[in-house]
């Protein structure tokens, strides 16, 4: 309607200007019918701009579509820590048939750690003294000061069982409105199906990406992964990487996900084979 509009006004400026230069200039008499008949068509052109103005003013403004919610993972990060992350010093811990240790090492606040080795060479024991998680049989481990850990697995535990996912979520956020839960589960993909659904009937994907909408909420300065890729999909693991190329706390993280490995910006990588870390440096080198 604007485009017809304008070419509309475009006709009723040129139409008289064209009929004089076309038929008239010299005889005054005809100049009079010319400009008598452009009159009549001008006034049929101003007839027609105007309905055509009525036409526009009566179109309802369309609101913008609503766009759906895309899978945006971001985890936001806390005040924070001191300087010391973790400490161990000849920490071991005894299993039947196996033994961790002794080993001594120290994570600073801000170090990105890649903790790598075969299966079953105690990589999680290795996690679990530098979390405080488990106590060193021999040795000494500690937890640095203003360490606010958050482990995506035990996270993911939180959701299962027969309550509805948006029930679960909230009781874990006594501070937040139900309104304020569904918005940030639905940036994980987690939409009005999924709330109102019981956890034991969410996917392991849906619970990791609600564990992950938890850490974001509670903020954490030391996040700690332990295979965080395993049943997720591509688009979520991709969004999981870009979280934690984002995160600028502190990270420890064990992955057999050679994708994910090389998307993670480590600035340092433990070792461990038969209980003992047998490497301690920077991933290159």
């Amino acid at each position: 309607l604007r485009d017809r509009l304008q070419t509309q006004k475009t006709w009723l400026d040129k139409g008289t200007r064209n009929a004089m230069r076309a038929h008239g200039g010299k005889n005054p008499e005809k100049d009079k019918h010319i400009r008598h008949r452009a009159g009549q068509r001008s006034e049929k052109r101003a007839g027609k701009i105007a309905q055509t103005e009525r036409a526009i003013e009566r179109m309802d403004v369309v609101a913008e579509p609503r766009k759906e919610w895309e899978l945006r993972m971001s985890i936001a990060a806390a005040p924070r820590s001191g300087t010391v992350v973790a400490t161990l010093r000849d920490a071991m811990v005894e299993h039947p048939g196996f033994t961790f240790g002794p080993v001594s090492l120290q994570v600073n606040q801000g170090e990105r750690v890649l903790i790598e080795g075969p299966n079953g060479a105690g990589k999680s024991t290795l996690l679990a003294l530098l979390t405080g998680e488990r106590a060193p049989d021999a040795g000494d481990a500690a937890v640095g000061s203003g360490v606010l850990l958050g482990r995506v697995d035990q996270a993911r535990a939180l959701f299962d069982g027969p309550d509805r996912l948006l029930d679960r979520f909230a009781a874990h956020l006594p501070d937040w409105t139900g309104a304020d839960c569904r918005t940030l589960l639905a940036k994980f993909g987690l939409g009005g199906d999924h709330v109102t659904r019981g956890c034991a009937g969410l996917s392991p994907g849906e619970r990791t990406r609600a564990a992950l909408a938890l850490l974001q909420a509670r903020g954490v300065n030391t996040l700690v992964l332990d295979e965080p890729t395993n049943h997720l999909d591509l688009p979520a693991i991709e969004q999981l990487e870009q979280a934690l190329e984002s995160f600028d706390g502190t990270v420890l993280l064990i992955t057999h996900d050679r994708r994910m490995r090389d998307a993670f910006r480590a600035t340092r990588a433990l070792t461990v084979d038969a209980g003992r870390v047998v490497r301690d440096g920077h991933p290159d080198g």
